[in-house]
């Protein structure tokens, strides 16, 4: 089946829909399913991307333009930059930056406050 032309709903509009039509069990499946594949084809781009890397370790003709693989990874690639933002659930893994400066190497801290201070001498 042959889809017109359309322009994706957003992760807001979804969100939008889901508390609009809340109680309605039809509509709330459905934007269910459309966040499932969507996050389906990201992780599904990140594989591809990792299979990519390892294809180009072992022998770089593998991932030729032309190739199966590259064609997987470039059309994984526009599906998600179609549809925009997938997923903004903050990761477990993330660090907020101000907890990263703490984590700093002292010496390199110490090495920025050096020249920081050298040129406000030259001023």
């Amino acid at each position: 089946m042959k889809l017109p032309d359309f322009k994706p709903p957003t992760l807001t509009e979804l969100r939008n829909w889901w508390q609009d039509h809340r109680g309605e069990g039809d509509v709330e499946r459905l934007i269910l399913e459309v966040q499932y594949l969507r996050l389906l084809l990201l992780g599904l781009r990140d594989e591809a991307d990792a299979a990519v890397r390892l294809a180009k370790a072992v022998d770089r003709s593998l991932i030729a333009r032309e190739s199966p693989i590259m064609e997987l990874r470039i059309r994984l690639a526009q599906a998600v930059l179609r549809v925009g933002e997938i997923d903004d659930t903050p990761r477990h893994d993330a660090v907020p930056k101000n907890v990263r400066e703490y984590a700093r190497n002292p010496d390199a801290v110490k090495f920025e406050a050096d020249a920081r201070r050298r040129l406000e001498q030259k001023k």
